[in-house]
């Protein structure tokens, strides 16, 4: 008989987990799985795409429910689970009976954060990180509202494209001196920075916001040097924390994220986590691609083979307010190859320790961005290719490699 095992959480993590399971341990388990957020799981990455109307909310379902059907996974989205009942292995779904579970995974994911400033209760202050979050911006947007964006990374720059794209007049605004700090050097932020700027988006950086200003619904974003900006709404997206309340209140060992050993085992033996709620080896992946390297592993510790997770050299390659952008590894080491080109929007560094590249920032050409992921991860010596390595893989032949 099916082991039942149970998934909260109906995000990319949690649907990349039943496909692995398919492929590794088809039959030995009765999968379920619940999500809070009212349908299948989507491409999370793609909701600046749907706000920007270049692509339809049904497009980026990750899978139809027939594939679902078709593998015996039970999905049950629109459900919020209240509890985890460690001692009876049951969990507690909001005006639901219990469910039993043999093994449970968390794939609760992140929540956006909302900063603690005067006004930010005001009507017209909203998130950017799901579905229902996009069909509120799309209103604004319609209503050619005046939007402030706060936050320069990843999430704030989505949301101000979009937005900008479906008619809003966007300011963002950013703490920091620079865009995207995690992911760019200065120069490639710079270069960012003036693309985006080209669709319209108003950025001013160094910008620490004060307080919200509204006589019950926002009127304008102060910031601390004084300076004062009319808006209608305002959107934060200054970043994600894990969202550990389940575990935390089942007495499962939480740091910043659910605490988890390399087969992504918690401190409750049969219960996992995996992706943006977990904490591996003191660090917490907020980005796709360390999820699927985390379900792969999991998936085959479920299924009685050996695995184990080492950790993710991040990366991201992704369009950014419409421009293609591509960062991992350590880019800021001292020895690097830089070629630079601002009129025609494109930069490039290649940073080389040991003879191995160990960091590349691609901002306008990543067309071989996943070469130079590759080299990275396999740690493969490029003193053969170190003069054409810039120019791509046709030029570099990395067969000559040493």
């Amino acid at each position: 008989m099916s082991e039942p095992l149970v998934i909260v959480g109906n995000g990319m993590a949690a649907a990349r987990l039943v496909d692995e399971l398919a492929k590794s341990a088809l039959g030995r388990y009765a999968v379920a799985v619940i999500g809070e957020e009212p349908r299948l799981a989507y491409n999370r990455v793609l909701l600046s795409s749907v706000l920007a109307g270049e692509t339809g909310s049904h497009e980026i379902e990750l899978r139809p429910a027939g594939w679902w059907r078709h593998r015996g996974v039970t999905v049950r989205y629109g459900y919020r689970v209240t509890e985890i009942d460690v001692g009876r292995r049951e969990l507690k779904i909001e005006g639901e009976e219990s469910m039993e579970y043999s093994k449970l995974v968390l794939a609760t994911g992140s929540t956006p954060l909302r900063l603690n400033l005067p006004g930010a209760d005001l009507a017209g202050v909203h998130t950017f990180r799901d579905t229902r979050d996009v069909d509120l911006l799309l209103t604004l947007a319609a209503a050619k509202k005046r939007v402030v964006v706060v936050g320069g990374g990843l999430l704030g720059l989505e949301a101000a494209y979009g937005l900008a794209k479906a008619g809003a007049p966007v300011t963002l605004l950013h703490l920091m001196d620079r865009l995207m700090e995690r992911q760019l050097d200065g120069p490639a932020a710079d270069l960012l920075k003036t693309l985006v700027e080209r669709k319209g988006i108003r950025i001013q950086l160094n910008a620490s916001t004060a307080r919200i200003h509204g006589d019950g619904h926002v009127e304008a974003v102060e910031l601390a040097d004084g300076g004062r900006i009319e808006a209608d709404a305002v959107i934060f997206a200054a970043g994600i924390k894990p969202n550990v309340a389940l575990a935390k209140e089942a007495g499962i060992a939480v740091n910043r994220g659910v605490v988890v050993n390399d087969v992504m085992q918690t401190s409750s033996s049969d219960i996992f986590a995996l992706g943006e709620c977990a904490e591996h080896r003191g660090t917490c992946y907020g980005l796709v691609e360390p999820a699927y390297e985390q379900a792969r592993v999991l998936a085959r510790h479920l299924a009685g083979r050996p695995a184990a997770y080492q950790g993710s050299v991040v990366s991201t390659n992704l369009k950014v307010s419409g421009v293609s952008v591509f960062s991992a590894g350590d880019f800021m080491g001292s020895e690097s190859l830089v070629l630079s080109d601002r009129r025609r929007g494109t930069y490039k560094k290649l940073v080389v320790a040991d003879g191995r590249l160990t960091g590349a920032v691609l901002i306008g050409d990543t067309v071989d961005a996943l070469w130079y992921l590759e080299l990275i991860r396999n740690r493969d010596k490029v003193a053969a290719i170190r003069t054409d390595m810039m120019f791509g893989r046709a030029l570099a032949r990395p067969s000559k490699a040493a």
